[in-house]
């Protein structure tokens, strides 16, 4: 229910930020990728873009109606994306191999087990050529576990305010609290709330996943503007991995 309210409005919550699509498009120049996969796409936002900009690409996501407005989107612009859904821990169901991919937008740490986490990464080495370059961005937890600073940005947009909270609960595990307020005449206003469970990857813990899983990590950056990581201040981990 929380995602078939949250779709119709995902693109005002989260809208294009075109650093993310420059910081995309520079690093998959770098290795020259022509094929890309964006695993956990939501609405297909920087897939799209991506595409635009001449590449070929995949989407996928576990939720159908975030695919099915993906397609919608797709379609509406006259852009050629795969979308489709599916688990980010089974790449290989799509039966190919590609020379880039991302999973951005916090995704990973919905994995909770750090056997599907190790599964995840291993997955995505399977499916890159060599060589070939992977971007993952999470919630910087380090910075969070530190300072029990435990509200993200409130998003407030002309008719709705979006508000997430973590709570601690256990040695690895965070509650996420997330309250979708919409204001208005229509069928689509109210207030919408979801709790799910996530696993907090610190940045050590990132790379060494991916160091076991077979990359080899070029740079962890803070922001997508390639601004320094910083523990205690950087609201974002943002890995780049080659293989």
């Amino acid at each position: 229910m929380f995602y078939h309210s949250l779709a119709g409005h995902y693109d005002l919550i989260f809208p294009l930020e075109q650093t993310k699509t420059a910081f995309l498009h520079r690093e998959f120049s770098a290795v020259g990728a022509r094929r890309v996969l964006d695993l956990a796409c939501g609405t297909g936002t920087y897939a799209l873009e991506l595409a635009r900009l001449g590449y070929k690409v995949w989407g996928t996501d576990l939720e159908p109606v975030l695919i099915e407005q993906a397609q919608q989107k797709a379609a509406d612009a006259n852009v050629e994306v795969r979308f489709t859904v599916g688990d980010m821990r089974e790449p290989e169901a799509l039966g190919l191999l590609f020379d880039g991919l991302f999973c951005i937008g916090n995704s990973l740490p919905h994995l909770l087990e750090k056997h599907d986490l190790k599964r995840a990464l291993a997955a995505m080495r399977g499916v890159l050529h060599s060589p070939g370059r992977a971007v993952l961005q999470i919630v910087n937890f380090d910075r969070i576990l530190a300072s029990g600073d435990t509200k993200l940005p409130l998003i407030e947009r002309e008719g709705l305010r979006f508000t997430r909270t973590y709570r601690p609960r256990g040695e690895e595990r965070l509650l996420f609290d997330s309250v979708l307020e919409v204001t208005g005449k229509d069928e689509s206003s109210g207030c919408f709330e979801n709790r799910v469970v996530l696993r907090p990857i610190r940045r050590a813990d990132l790379e060494m996943l991916l160091l076991e899983a077979g990359f080899t990590v070029v740079r962890v950056y803070g922001d997508y503007k390639y601004g320094e990581y910083q523990a205690a201040e950087s609201q974002a981990t943002i890995a780049v991995a080659e293989c």
